[in-house]
């Protein structure tokens, strides 16, 4: 399986009634599960994984010639935080993110569009996808093998393509986040992890891509990112799941300011209960035009209901697919826009299911979006998060307690 590039194998799916279905997609690499033990390892792995930390006991690696730079740069390019002053409309937000975002061909398509519509998205990475399948013996995952992942490891030849995608995203104002390691939604997966197992799991992380050139033996200076994991200020979580009470305390110690994992409505997003450090910034319920039911803001949420989760479909049910999707971004689009005016919030992944309809979809509602509205902003999560906080609590409670957008 040479060559196929990483992306989110096991994704929540919505249904119409409110229950969560959780389905399988491909493995990158295709690594096999080693033989050991099932329960979270506690021996070394080969390859100078630590018994209790995972890839390596350090969580930075902030200026040690790893191919991070020793100091985070401020991003240029970004809107200006500006504060509502009492009864001003607000801009019309919308935030576009990617699960798993890794291959090529897609981020250079889906940066050229930020720049289209003068905006920036934000890329949750799968950090695997920089882990070569010879070093996957590094990885150290909760209650599972050591060296096994559900969606596999890297292709060595593609990743320092990868480093190059990654830094021109960060270079042009885009958010670098997190979808973590394994992405592991079993019995024994993300929903049932303690806070020790998380700890584990963004201890590793960092530690993959802080050290992304040790890890993969690269010595060539031009491949460098112009940051480090510190850029994370939030995360998607694999299947939207996990125990708040585990994930949320690691979360606030990380630094984090927000969280993508949840599930809501069209309204303006609210603190992480009983975490006011952290924003709630959920996948919103939305109509799947031309199906008569309604589903979560996101690529695969909407297969689900459009080809019962099938990835591919001949070309006339691939344009029914696509048409709906764009109808359904721009209805929901127009009912805040003409009501609430909350954020919007769409999540898609990097793939190109049923002939490409979800990136066609995803392409023309951002472009029609920018030019039927004059207000709306593509922003990242991290960024609107800054511009929550930075408002009148009063103003910020007012727009929040606006009922949510109906159509």
């Amino acid at each position: 399986m040479r060559g196929r590039v990483i992306t989110a194998a096991m994704l929540t799916v919505a249904v119409a009634g409110g229950a969560l279905l959780a389905l399988r997609g491909p493995a990158d690499s295709g690594a096999a599960a080693p033989t050991g033990s099932s329960s979270s390892a506690t021996g070394s792995a080969s390859g100078g994984a630590t018994a209790s930390g995972g890839a390596s006991p350090s969580t930075s690696s902030s200026g040690d010639g790893s191919g991070v730079s020793p100091t985070d740069p401020a991003q240029t390019g970004l809107p200006a935080i500006t504060k509502l002053k009492k009864g001003e409309k607000p801009p019309q937000f919308v935030v576009l993110s990617f699960d798993g975002a890794c291959k090529t061909e897609l981020f250079n398509h889906y940066l050229q569009l930020a720049k289209q519509v003068d905006g920036h998205f934000t890329f949750f990475l799968s950090g695997l996808c920089e882990v070569p399948d010879r070093q996957r013996f590094l990885y150290k995952p909760p209650h599972k093998p050591v060296g096994y992942s559900a969606i596999g490891f890297g292709e060595a030849s593609l990743i320092p393509q990868r480093i190059k995608d990654i830094t021109e995203a960060y270079n042009s104002g885009n958010e670098i986040g997190t979808h973590f390691l394994g992405h592991f939604c079993d019995a024994k997966g993300v929903g049932i992890w303690s806070s020790a197992d998380w700890t584990s799991e963004i201890t590793q992380a960092r530690y993959f891509l802080d050290h992304w050139a040790e890890v993969n033996g690269s010595t060539d200076p031009s491949l460098k990112l112009p940051f480090d994991s510190h850029v994370w200020k939030g995360a998607r979580t694999p299947c939207l799941a996990g125990k708040s009470s585990q994930m949320f305390p690691v979360w606030k110690k990380q630094g984090f300011t927000y969280d993508a994992s949840r599930t809501g409505t069209l309204t303006w997003p609210k603190k992480v209960p009983h975490f006011p450090s952290m924003w709630e910034f959920p996948l919103q319920r939305i109509k799947v035009v031309g199906y008569n039911k309604t589903n979560l803001s996101m690529d695969y949420n909407l297969l689900y209901v459009q080809n019962k989760a099938k990835q591919t479909a001949p070309p006339a049910t691939c344009a029914k697919i696509q048409k709906s999707t764009y109808q359904s971004y721009m209805q929901a689009l127009d009912a805040v826009e003409r009501t609430n005016h909350a954020p919007f919030f769409i999540g898609n992944h990097f793939n190109n299911w049923v002939c490409g309809a979800y990136v066609n979809a995803l392409t023309q509602f951002a472009t029609d979006a920018k030019a039927k509205y004059p207000d709306v902003q593509f922003v990242t999560f991290a960024w609107l998060a800054k511009w929550m906080s930075a408002q009148d609590p009063k103003v910020l409670a007012t727009l929040q307690a606006k009922p949510a957008a109906k159509y």
